[in-house]
This record gives structure tokens, sequence and C-alpha cells, in this order.
């Protein structure tokens, strides 16, 4: 059984094409949906640094040894901290034995 798709653009009835026959407008699901990822994809990876990435960014690779520390002590601590949490919700959320 073949599928019919509709045309946004002009509004005729093509058989199972991926374009449309008559103005070349996409109209297979699954491609329209892969060129929104494609131009999601695009954006996220142009979009500008926000200011905490930034801030991060410039103590993690500061000339200073000092920070630096600084830095990875904090992350560190927060990395143990977020397991800890981690692990105490998985054990309120796991069934009673």
């Amino acid at each position: 059984m073949a599928i019919e798709r509709k045309c946004p653009n002009c509004e005729t009835w093509n058989s199972d094409n991926d374009y449309c026959t008559k103005c070349g407008t996409m109209i297979s699901p699954i491609k329209i949906e892969e060129e929104r990822e494609r131009v999601r994809e695009e954006i996220r990876q142009n979009a500008p640094l926000s200011k905490t990435d930034i801030f991060i960014n410039n103590w993690k690779n500061s000339r200073f040894f000092l920070v630096r520390w600084l830095y990875k002590i904090v992350y560190t601590i927060s990395v143990i901290f977020i397991g800890i949490a981690s692990f105490f919700a998985w054990m309120a959320a796991s069934p009673n034995g």
C-alpha cells in the first residue's frame, strides 16, 4: 500500500516520495526531522558561551597556580557531593527487598 502525503507548500498529493514532485518541497517526515535536528545542533554549536562557562574556564585555565588549585578542590568536592546525593536518591527510589 503506497503512502500518500500532501505537500504543505503547493497542496499536491504525492506518492511515497521524499520531495514533492511539483515544487520540490521536502515532505518526508523522517527527512524533515533530520533537517530540524541538524539545524538545532548547528545553533547549539555556534551559541556563545554563558558567563558562568567563561568564568569556570578562566579559573580552570588560569595562569596562577593557586586559582587552578582552588578550582580543582571545588570541582572535586562538588563531584563527591553529587555522587553521595545520587547514591541516596538511588536508595530512596529503589524498591524494598
